[in-house]
Order: C-alpha cells, then sequence, then structure tokens
C-alpha cells in the first residue's frame, strides 16, 4: 500500500510539471544571438524568447554611428513593445515571425513591459586592412542595447522591475560600397569644374568638385590637401544606373535628379597628388593619399595611396 501511495504522489508530481505552471523568476539571455524579422528584433534560447517591436519609423537602427555618449532612446509605448515568453517546449523563429505559425510549442508564461526605455548605441565594424592599400571598409554595424527601468508585468498581477537590462548586439549589414575604378574613364569637364571617374550605366562615381584653377599645370608635380568647398573629394552610390553620357550628367548646368542617390559620402582627410607629364598631349596622373571618408557620425579609410586615373588633355 506505502508502495502504491508514492507512485500516486510522483505521478500528481509529474503531472504538475507538465501543466504548464512554471515559476519564472529572471531573464537571462546574455550569450544569445539577437537575430530579426522584419520589425521584431528577438532572442530564443531553449523554452524561452525575449523579444521587441519597434516600428521602422522609429529608424532604431540606423546605419550610422550614435555620437559617444548619447545613445538613441525610445521608450516603451502602444506601438513600441516588449515582450518574455516561456513555452512548453522549445521555441523557433517561426514562432515569433509568423502570424500563423505553429500551434506548438505553446506560450505558458508572458511578461509585457509597461514602461522603460530602450537604449541603443550603434559603432561600425570593419574589414581588414587591405595588405595593399590599407583600405578598411564598414561591414557591418553593431547596436549595443539596453533596457532602462523597463517594468513587466506578470501573469499572476506582480510587476518586475529592472533598472538596467543589457539585451546585447544586434548585427546589421552595412550598405557594400564597391569602390571600383577604371583609372582610364577619369574626366573632366570643359569649364574645370569637375573632375570625375565614373563608368556609363555604372552605379558609383567618385568626383573632385570645384578643383583648385591650378590644381592640373602642364609640368611637374601638384599636391593640395583635399578642402570643404574647393577640391572637394564626393563618392556617390546611386540607386539606379548612371546614363550613357556622363558628360552631360557631371558638367550640365543643372543638378540631374535621376539616378536617385543612395548614400554620399565626403572625403574629410587625404591629399591630392597630380604627376604631369607629356605624352600625345599633357598627360596628369592623379592619386588619392591617406583619405578618409565621412557619412553622418559614420567614416572609413579608403587608403594609403589610391590611383584615381589618368586624365589626358590637348597640348
Amino acid at each position: 500500500m506505502k508502495k502504491i501511495l508514492q507512485l500516486f504522489l510522483f505521478l500528481i508530481f509529474l503531472n504538475a510539471c507538465d501543466d504548464g505552471n512554471v515559476a519564472v523568476e529572471t531573464i537571462n539571455f546574455d550569450d544569445v544571438t539577437a537575430n530579426s524579422c522584419g520589425e521584431i528584433i528577438y532572442k530564443l534560447k531553449d523554452e524561452e524568447s525575449l523579444f521587441m517591436n519597434i516600428p521602422s519609423s522609429l529608424n532604431a537602427f540606423t546605419n550610422d554611428e550614435t555620437d559617444s555618449g548619447s545613445p538613441k532612446k525610445i521608450q516603451i509605448t502602444g506601438n513600441v513593445s516588449l515582450k518574455y515568453r516561456f513555452y512548453n517546449g522549445k521555441v523557433s523563429a517561426d514562432n515569433i515571425c509568423i502570424i500563423a505559425g505553429p500551434i506548438t510549442p505553446v506560450a505558458v508564461e508572458e511578461w509585457v513591459a509597461t514602461s522603460g526605455t530602450i537604449e541603443i548605441t550603434t559603432t561600425a565594424r570593419y574589414s581588414n586592412p587591405d595588405a595593399t592599400t590599407g583600405q578598411r571598409k564598414i561591414v557591418k554595424y553593431n547596436h549595443y542595447i539596453v533596457f532602462k527601468n523597463i517594468v513587466f508585468s506578470k501573469p499572476d498581477g506582480t510587476d518586475i522591475k529592472y533598472e538596467a537590462f543589457v539585451y546585447g548586439d544586434y548585427l546589421t549589414n552595412a550598405t557594400a560600397l564597391p569602390l571600383s575604378f577604371d583609372p582610364t574613364l577619369l574626366a573632366s569637364c570643359s569649364e574645370n569644374t569637375k573632375i570625375y571617374n565614373a563608368r556609363a550605366n555604372g552605379i558609383e562615381s567618385l568626383v573632385i568638385e570645384n578643383p583648385d584653377a591650378d590644381l592640373i599645370q602642364n609640368s611637374g608635380i601638384v599636391t593640395r590637401p583635399i578642402g570643404n568647398t574647393s577640391n572637394k573629394l564626393v563618392y556617390r552610390l546611386y540607386n539606379e544606373s548612371l546614363p550613357t553620357s556622363l558628360v552631360d550628367y557631371f558638367c550640365g548646368t543643372s543638378s540631374p535628379t535621376t539616378p536617385t542617390v543612395k548614400e554620399e559620402w565626403i572625403a574629410t582627410e587625404g591629399t591630392i597628388e597630380i604627376v604631369n607629364t607629356t605624352s600625345g598631349g599633357f598627360l596628369h596622373t592623379i592619386r588619392l593619399k591617406n583619405v578618409t571618408f565621412k557619412r553622418g557620425n559614420s567614416s572609413f579609410y579608403y587608403g594609403d595611396d589610391i590611383l584615381y586615373g589618368e586624365l589626358l588633355l590637348p597640348n
């Protein structure tokens, strides 16, 4: 009889462990990688999920570095949500990202954040320096997320507050900049207002705007610093292809509206070096040295010594 009673109590214990009544006390996703689907950023760990929904209109994860010591701050509101769930089985991304997702596992406990702030600090991650030029491109942006003064409402009616809860890193891919220019395609406007390198039907350009009047000479070597107005070096990546007639595009009297610019980077440091020789005309070999480009708060290093192109002008 005693053995039968022990078996009965054991079966009751097993049933209690499997009926979905869990007692979650803390949340810990420290070693879990964040992923996304649409506007949802989520972390999954066995039977647990921790996810937030931030409308894209808030630009929470813009690919640009935030100011030092000034993270982007987003308040938990009606359209910005943060939830923790515990399931009765191993959870997958389909349970978070698909509206009509799998019916199992079932969420047996859910905490809903009712107030607090999501703080996001964004920094750039770079490629290894090119062995020849030293060039370093931005390959990803790291968004470091911390929840401040987050209050979760639990199913039993109680609240739990975290003064500072580190969600961790969320990575987004940077726009790939080809930075692939043929030195033989270098050209200039007849009024000497621009020197440009671009390919017909290509998607990028590298332009020296407002070059100094004496930048192009007939002999010798000319060196000039890249400036904010004169000798301004601009890289543009376009959403559509450039036209066949590049002269009309770059040298026209009005600024073209198409193709539209996807990203524009302005050189903030560096030097323009021109070696002037004669070869069936005046040959001007232009190199760009120690150039750094900037867009917003982000920057990348173009290289130690890059051949911009060879500009052949008549005698």
